[in-house]
């Protein structure tokens, strides 16, 4: 089976293009989804990231503050990088265990998979798909996404996006570039044409 690896920054309609994806019989692997997974408490990089960065980080019943960790590591690239570190290790082991269970499928429910990855690394990314989309939008309308979507300030929007790779240096480890400037609809017809080109090769 296929796997076609999708990845890009925050706001860029990410999960847009993998929702267009599901409804064309993709199966997605969010790492989003996968992370937020083992960072609650008694999972596996929950006591990793305790010990890292205190219990400072935590709410009145244990599980991790998420807003106040984003906005210690979104300020701090070494913090950014050490969070990254302790959750690749967990995220990778149960994307290939994924990956690995779908591929196996053989009752046709699946035309293909999805890893959707907002961090493309080389284990459980690249050493898995077939192929690459880097989903973009200028910083603009990202910030004006972010803003409306976690709710939060402009110049919180813009320090998360200053943190992460930028366009261009996603648009370098990428196959394709899907272009989210537009709305819903151009979107889905960009995304329907890229995925027959990439299955039919």
């Amino acid at each position: 089976m296929k796997i076609l690896g999708v990845t890009g920054g925050s706001g860029t309609g990410k999960t847009s293009v993998c929702t267009i994806l599901k409804e064309e019989g993709g199966k997605i692997i969010d790492a989003d989804k996968i992370t937020r997974k083992l960072q609650r408490k008694g999972e596996a990089a929950y006591n990793e990231i305790v010990d890292y960065f205190t219990e400072d980080i935590l709410l009145p019943d244990g599980e991790l503050d998420r807003k106040k960790l984003g906005n210690i590591v979104f300020a701090d690239r070494a913090k950014l990088n050490k969070l990254n570190s302790i959750v690749h290790k967990h995220v990778t082991k149960e994307i290939k265990r994924r990956v690995e269970k779908y591929s196996n499928d053989d009752t046709g429910r699946y035309r293909f998979i999805v890893l959707d990855v907002p961090i493309p690394i080389e284990e459980g990314f690249f050493d898995t798909v077939n192929y690459v989309w880097a989903v973009v939008a200028n910083d603009d309308l990202r910030i004006s996404r972010i803003m409306e979507r976690m709710n939060i300030s402009e110049q919180e929007a813009i320090t998360r996006i200053s943190s992460q790779m930028s366009n261009r240096e996603y648009e370098e480890i990428a196959d394709c570039t899907i272009v989210n400037e537009e709305d819903f609809f151009r979107l889905k017809s960009l995304v329907q044409y890229e995925l027959n080109r990439f299955l039919a090769q």
